[in-house]
């Protein structure tokens, strides 16, 4: 499944990022916190970045009203990150946008597709 993914996956971040207005990097921030907030040290670890860079993406989530930013209630030295709805209608409207998923997806009825969807949701539920 790694091999088919890898080797299929030319464009899809240039499409996503066409279609949201911004860095792919956004997306995956948003698809990390759909599930739950996270701390925003959580949500680096998460995507194997920096905290500098995190700090942009996150930063740059919230200019654009896609996520909240609080402090921590136990340690106020750390920021919970939150999904808003507007971040919630991102992640809808790329998964719900034709042309996005690699053209091998073609030979998949919608039926199939939701199927396939279902269980990558389980999965990812269960890295998390």
């Amino acid at each position: 499944m790694n091999a088919l993914v890898r080797d299929n996956s030319g464009g899809t971040y240039e499409r996503v990022g066409a279609r949201i207005n911004m860095p792919f990097s956004r997306f995956r921030a948003l698809r990390r916190l759909e599930a739950k907030s996270r701390t925003q040290r959580e949500l680096a670890s998460m995507m194997g970045v920096d905290a500098p860079a995190m700090t942009g993406i996150v930063t740059d989530l919230a200019e654009r009203g896609l996520i909240v930013r609080e402090v921590h209630p136990t340690d106020a030295r750390s920021k919970i990150v939150t999904i808003t709805e507007a971040g919630r209608q991102i992640l809808n409207d790329v998964r719900t946008s034709p042309g996005i998923a690699p053209s091998m997806f073609d030979v998949l009825s919608t039926e199939q597709r939701h199927q396939l969807a279902t269980l990558l949701d389980l999965l990812r539920q269960e890295s998390e």
